[in-house]
Order: structure tokens, then sequence, then C-alpha cells
């Protein structure tokens, strides 16, 4: 029976604080729940949406994942989560939001769903695969999420996918400071110390089956 170690790395960028945030949970010695969270960096409190949205949906995934569908949890979790940041920002009378990415891994199946720009790589013997499709738009004045978990709702429903994991492999959920700045095959090594280098924060948590 396959069995799940995870890894988890997260510094902060050049002068500023984490707005990563990062849960791992074992469901079992081969079921996993891994989320990773980035705050918005242009709104309020970016760190504090991070743990707002990893924390709700880790507690969304825990209270439902024994009586519901891997799809259905997911998608309730994402609701907890949007529903959760939308009472915080009543509270503070502020915007904020997080891009975030989480994985399910049920015996040998990983089921993801996503909001923003936090990637979700497979790693096997024949390569490397993105998972994730960046949620981002560029204009003169930037690059903008165009998804992401900030209190207002979905556009259109959170979409669940599958892939199958073998004896092996490896998947990676990296922050944009992560992958923007550190190539694949360090980020596979684990051999970067970058706290202090980059301008953004440098997250990422890795998952690997094995025997």
């Amino acid at each position: 029976m396959k069995t799940i170690e995870f890894k988890t790395i997260s510094y902060s960028g050049k002068d500023k604080i984490n707005e990563d945030y990062i849960l791992c949970h074992k469901l079992s010695d081969n079921s996993l729940i891994a989320i990773l969270a980035d705050g918005m960096g242009g709104l309020s409190y970016g760190a504090e949406a991070a743990k707002i949205v990893s924390e709700s949906i880790m507690t969304t995934i825990l209270d439902h994942v024994q009586d519901s569908s891997p799809e259905d949890v997911l998608r309730m979790a994402f609701d907890a989560a949007d529903t959760a940041i939308s009472k915080k920002c009543r509270e503070l009378k502020c915007r904020m939001g997080a891009a975030v990415t989480v994985a399910l891994i049920i015996d040998d199946c990983l089921h993801y769903a996503w909001q923003g720009n936090v990637r979700l790589y497979k790693v096997s013997n024949g390569g490397s695969l993105l998972l994730t499709t960046d949620h981002i738009a560029t204009e003169t004045e930037g690059t903008f999420l165009t998804r992401c978990v900030n209190g207002k709702g979905y556009r259109e429903e959170v979409a669940v996918k599958q892939a199958k994991l073998e004896q092996g492999d490896r998947i990676y959920i990296c922050s944009d400071g992560c992958y923007q700045h550190i190539d694949l095959n360090a980020i596979q090594d684990m051999e970067f110390t970058p706290d202090g280098i980059f301008e953004d924060d440098v997250s990422l948590i890795e998952v690997k089956m094995s025997d």
C-alpha cells in the first residue's frame, strides 16, 4: 500500500511579513489534505486572509470528508472560506482576499481545486505536469488575479479536478514567489534557502507517494 510523506517550506520576502499560509493534515497513511494560500498584497490584511482561508477550508474538509464526496467537500470548503472572508471584511471594514490551492489525496487519487495563481505540479518518471491554470490577467498597469477567495462569491462554480497517483509520484504546491524565481529542478531537490532574498514570499508543499 502506498504511503504519503510531505514537507513544507515557507520564507518571507525581502522586508515584508510572510503573507503565505500552509496547512497539511494526514487523514491516514495514504490520505492527506494539503493547502497553500497566498494573501493578496494589494489589499488589507494579506497574512490574515491567507490564514482564514486555509483554516476554514481545512475545518470544512475535516467536518465533511467522511460523509461527502471529494468533489462536494471541496466545493463546500471553498464556499465556507468565502463566507469566512466576507464576515471578516465586514468586521474590519476592509477588503481582503487570497489565492489558494487545495489538494485532497485519498488512496491513489488526487482531488484538487484552486482560485488564483498558486500552482500545483505533478512530477513522475515521465516528467513534470502543471495541473492548474493561473487565474490572472495582464494589463498595462500590471498583472491581476481574475479569481480568488475575497468574500464576494465566485463568478463560476469552483472546478474540482482529479489525477491518478502512482508509486514514486510527487506533487508540489507552489506560491508565485516560488515558481517565478526558482527552477522546478531546485524545487524538487528542496535545495534553496531564499529567506529575505526575493521580493515576494516563497512557499512550497512537497508530497511524495512511497512504499
